[in-house]
């Protein structure tokens, strides 16, 4: 730092001149940086006032600070203890702000990619429900049982999700255990699709997201079957209960009749 500020040496008019265009094109540059960082930060939600005209202003203050350090080469300058202090500080101001800027870049990934929009329903590890808001630190998600989970953008943006109301439709599946007694197994299935398919909120149009029941297994007398329904992405709880009941009404004359809304593990 005493180099720095002990510098003295002639200037010539041709530097000199250097020196003053490279701060004029930096405060010229600097406009236009404060202009872009603002109409890129104006596009996503959730950024505070407050950070947005300081995430502008250091913008600007950047490029005039380099536009300077130009102008003092050109003078002939010792920039070396200059440059050793800027990297100091920006090695501190990284180790802080770390986090914060990580979050903040993985929400304009989430904001300008559009992987996922406020009223969608997502998944996201244990965390399931309906995008609220996102932010420049978190995605905003309200679960089922009403509690607002604001995951941070870096851990949901770098941990599998799912939307399903990119297809806009989900499938449940549940698993019925019934003896035939008797019947054919192609007979009991039937019934099956047809009880899944009178149940609330079930889709039966198009033709591919019909209900339907699979046999995953006959043991004698008794079939293990899957059933499958399609319905509006969020709906899956009310859904599954409305099927239960309809598949219990129709098996009522049943002994023996088991249905699960939680799957085993399929082997």
């Amino acid at each position: 730092m005493s180099e720095l500020l002990d510098w003295s040496g002639s200037i010539d008019a041709w530097n000199a001149v250097l020196a003053i265009a490279s701060v004029l094109v930096a405060w010229i540059v600097s406009r236009f940086a404060r202009r872009g960082v603002r109409a890129l930060l104006a596009r996503l939600d959730g950024v505070p006032q407050a950070l947005s005209r300081g995430i502008v202003s250091g913008t600007s203050a950047m490029v005039i600070l380099l536009g300077v350090g130009v102008a003092l080469a050109f003078l002939g300058a010792p920039l070396q203890p200059l440059i050793a202090l800027v990297l100091i500080v920006g090695g501190i101001a990284v180790l802080v702000l770390r986090g914060i800027a990580d979050n903040f870049s993985a929400g304009i990934v989430l904001q300008t990619r559009h992987p996922i929009q406020p009223g969608e329903h997502v998944v996201s590890g244990t965390v399931e429900g309906t995008v609220e808001a996102l932010t420049s630190r978190a995605v905003v998600v309200r679960t089922y049982d009403g509690t607002v989970m604001h995951i941070p953008n870096q851990q949901f943006l770098n941990s599998a999700f799912g939307n399903a109301s990119t297809f806009g439709a989900s499938r449940s599946e549940l698993e019925v255990r019934m003896p035939l007694a008797g019947a054919a197994a192609g007979t009991a299935l039937s019934r099956l699709s047809a009880a899944a398919g009178r149940a609330d909120g079930v889709r039966s149009e198009p033709a591919a997201q019909a209900p339907r029941a699979f046999a995953v297994g006959v043991e004698g007398e008794r079939l293990t079957a899957r059933v499958l329904v399609w319905h509006d992405p969020g709906a899956g709880r009310a859904v599954r209960s409305d099927v239960v009941r309809a598949l219990a009404a129709e098996l009522a004359e049943v002994d023996g009749v088991e249905i699960a809304t939680k799957l085993p593990p399929r082997a």
